[in-house]
């Protein structure tokens, strides 16, 4: 069995004995790259998703469909990935709390019956039922921030068509506004300022003589 080489760093901690210098160095630069460039992209599963994907079947299909409409929306953030995750997450986990409690009381109904330490039987809300309303809460919450509800959607859309007019920030991921867009051949602004639309609206009344 032949020697082992020595590690990069420890060679070079070594003086380089018997190896090229420039050689080792291209050696702990490339080690260092490596460490250093991220195993996913931003649009790949977490790693907690990838590793069990029998288990988080649902999470994974809703964190497909979610990350396609955030992207189509130019909304996506690479930076969402965690909360995104949680979303799907605790989602999935709120659906198998809904299974669970329509396995356990096939007839409907939330409460089941109890047998207590004294041996006497109560009926009380299944377990299911706070679960899925503790969920539920941070849910709405998330559900919020992200646009997933008709309200949060439009709101988010009126806040981004503003800014888009304004120059601030592109409507849908698109590319910086041209400054020059919109602007009339006398260098006034045109149609897409909304004071503007508001300053065309207030024409002078049938009759009145000019100023």
């Amino acid at each position: 069995m032949g020697r082992r080489k020595d590690d990069p760093h420890l060679q070079a901690a070594k003086g380089f004995p018997g190896r090229r210098k420039k050689q080792v160095e291209a050696e702990i630069a490339a080690a260092v790259t490596s460490a250093e460039e991220p195993t996913l992209t931003p649009h790949e599963l977490p790693s907690f998703f990838s590793h069990a994907p029998a288990h988080w079947k649902v999470a994974i299909a809703l964190w497909n469909d979610l990350v396609a409409v955030l992207r189509a929306s130019g909304r996506w953030r690479p930076g969402y990935r965690t909360a995104l995750a949680r979303y799907c997450a605790l989602t999935q986990k709120w659906t198998e709390a809904m299974e669970q409690l329509r396995r356990d009381l096939p007839k409907g109904g939330v409460t089941v019956k109890v047998t207590k330490g004294d041996g006497n039987e109560v009926f009380r809300t299944h377990p299911s039922v706070e679960y899925m309303q503790k969920v539920g809460v941070e849910l709405r919450l998330m559900e919020q921030e992200f646009g997933f509800t008709p309200r949060a959607d439009m709101d988010m859309t009126r806040v981004e068509t503003f800014n888009a007019a304004q120059g601030r920030l592109p409507l849908h991921g698109g590319g910086p506004r041209n400054p020059n867009e919109g602007r009339t051949p006398d260098g006034d602004e045109g149609g897409d300022d909304p004071l503007s639309l508001m300053s065309d609206a207030d024409s002078r009344p049938p009759g009145a003589r000019p100023n």
